[in-house]
């Protein structure tokens, strides 16, 4: 198939197929085809991380995929999409758009480079954040979309209960693409999200992680 469009749509749902560590999901063709089955299910963009599975994937979607490579490196923090390599990677495997961590972390590059070498390879931002400064900040830096993503995983907010909905609004407020990720679960906090006014919304364990779903199907046993 070929990419029909690079842009994720107002209102879209988007659907992270990642694995967590360890997962034996950890397969470029596993969490591809969990992709296509989520599209089938109405998903219409998919975000994606490393270049094998991106590059699976824009072989067989017809939806915008936000791509990102998570890296662990000694003395930073960061680990989505932190270096201009990483970048070229995901443009040259297929990906319209480009995931960034975008909190005010130390960073093996700056954050000025990487948006710099996203627009060069002609990529949307995905601007990962944790608070409204750092949305202000990667507006200014040019970035397409601003998600929640790292709201609560970072020492600059503390965790939500569930999506983190303040910090959502206040992103609304600054008139940008503002996205719902992190924590998302129910339908309940999709409609939230769109009725606020959030142009997208991702979720992913709790459709993509078998282990995750069961988990918290279980906690509600009585053994």
């Amino acid at each position: 198939m070929t990419i029909t469009s690079s842009k994720i749509k107002y209102h879209e749902i988007v659907v992270s197929s990642q694995a967590i560590a360890d997962s034996p999901l950890m397969d470029a063709e596993a969490l591809t085809r969990i992709a296509l089955d989520a599209i089938v299910g109405g998903a219409g963009a998919l975000r994606l991380a490393g270049s094998d599975t991106v590059a699976l994937a824009s072989a067989q979607v017809n939806v915008p995929i936000i791509g990102l490579i998570k890296t662990n490196r000694d003395g930073y923090e960061p680990r989505i999409t932190t270096t201009s390599d990483e970048i070229q990677q995901l443009k040259e495997a297929g990906a319209q758009i480009v995931a960034i961590d975008a909190t005010n972390r130390k960073r093996p590059e700056a954050l000025e480079t990487l948006f710099k070498t996203a627009a060069d390879n002609d990529l949307e931002i995905f601007a990962d954040i944790a608070t409204l400064e750092e949305a202000k900040q990667s507006l200014d830096l040019g970035a397409t979309y601003i998600a929640t993503t790292m709201s609560g995983y970072t020492d600059a907010r503390m965790p939500t209960e569930g999506p983190d909905f303040e910090l959502l609004e206040s992103v609304i407020a600054l008139g940008t693409k503002a996205v719902l990720e992190g924590r998302v679960s129910t339908a309940a906090h999709i409609q939230k999200a769109l009725d606020l006014g959030a142009h997208s919304v991702v979720i992913g364990r709790a459709i993509t992680s078998p282990q995750t779903i069961l988990r918290g199907i279980l906690e509600g046993v009585k053994k």
